[in-house]
């Protein structure tokens, strides 16, 4: 099976990117040859996740629109050999109709509609909320379910991001202004806030888990995110009288680097966690119950992923809308002090 021109189609943020990896792996792995276009969404200026994020040896171009009327402008012309659907499995079925019949205008094979339709997860949630498999296997089962012969053994791909001797350089560069003697640390990376509120476990309780690491261990918290998470980040490391924050200073990519020196990812179900899982570092992780159990899981194993089961999960909003986020308030200082204190010694 030869194809000389193909389309892969995903959106989303960094944590959406960073798990789509394997697969996108996985499709230049068998196409070696093939001309990838990547298409997926961004800002009017063109910018996006992807450009930022993903290696550039899983495509050939990248085609970035800001809403949809934008997409059958930007693909009108173009002819693909093949299309790989690597879609979020919350897709109605509407828009899967819709998706095949306009993608069919541009491309002579579709791949991923199929395990996708077997495989939704609907936005309104049936209780008890069941487990799922994780967001990176159902991506490769959307390619292994079609039977496509060139590709690779599922064992042989992770998230590669191919970080360069450059990008770990700038981190290295980093830690010697900000860390002074920090090879001598175990470093922990931090990240307490999400985009979504729901997600978020009180600020004053990742301090507390860190303050009784500073007690017992020589650890040096370095809190990532945004330029909004910024000062929240300053915040936490005046509290704790130790430590740095890299915040929307490095790029997303450099991230990846300094996270890989870390020993530890603290923090929330958010990309930096996929970063972190994405480059070796083990996880722990304050889950909510708002989604599918087992969805957003990391990459990889030796992961401690906390999450408590109450009778309102799966409720799938950005605020909780009960306004009491049970589900974070069950989650003790004390259990993810532990978990912390297991992976550190594992490490």
């Amino acid at each position: 099976m030869l194809f000389d021109k193909i389309l892969v189609y995903r959106i989303g943020s960094i944590g959406d990117t960073v798990v789509a990896l394997p697969a996108l792996w996985a499709i230049r792995k068998s196409f070696p040859e093939a001309r990838i276009t990547y298409l997926t969404n961004g800002n009017a200026s063109g910018s996006s996740v992807a450009s930022s994020l993903l290696p550039k040896e899983v495509y050939d171009e990248l085609i970035v629109y800001s809403n949809n009327f934008e997409i059958g402008k930007k693909l009108f012309g173009k002819r693909y050999d093949a299309f790989f659907y690597l879609m979020n499995r919350n897709r109605s079925r509407f828009r899967l109709k819709r998706d095949k019949l306009f993608f069919s205008f541009f491309a002579k094979r579709i791949y991923g509609m199929k395990h996708l339709e077997k495989n939704s997860l609907p936005m309104k949630v049936s209780l008890p909320l069941r487990e799922v498999e994780s967001e990176y296997n159902y991506l490769l089962d959307c390619l292994y379910s079609e039977n496509i012969p060139s590709l690779p053994r599922k064992e042989e791909l992770f998230p590669d991001l191919k970080l360069s001797e450059d990008e770990r350089m700038r981190a290295m560069e980093w830690l010697n202004r900000n860390c002074k003697g920090w090879s001598s640390k175990e470093l922990i990376g931090v990240m307490v806030s999400s985009g979504w509120r729901s997600k978020n476990w009180p600020e004053k309780n990742f301090v507390e888990v860190l303050k009784r690491l500073l007690r017992i261990r020589d650890v040096f918290p370095i809190v990532f995110g945004g330029t909004k998470e910024f000062e929240q980040g300053k915040r936490i490391i005046t509290q704790l009288g130790t430590g740095a924050v890299v915040a929307g200073q490095l790029g997303v990519r450099v991230d990846a680097a300094l996270l890989e020196r870390c020993k530890l990812y603290l923090g929330t179900d958010t990309g930096t966690m996929h970063l972190a899982a994405a480059v070796g570092t083990k996880c722990v992780v304050v889950f909510s119950a708002i989604d599918y159990i087992g969805r957003w899981v990391p990459f990889g194993s030796g992961h401690r992923i906390i999450r408590k089961r109450v009778e309102c999960e799966g409720c799938l909003r950005p605020e909780c809308p009960l306004g009491h986020h049970k589900c974070l308030e069950g989650i003790s200082v004390e259990e993810v002090y532990q978990a912390c204190i297991e992976v550190l010694k594992d490490e």
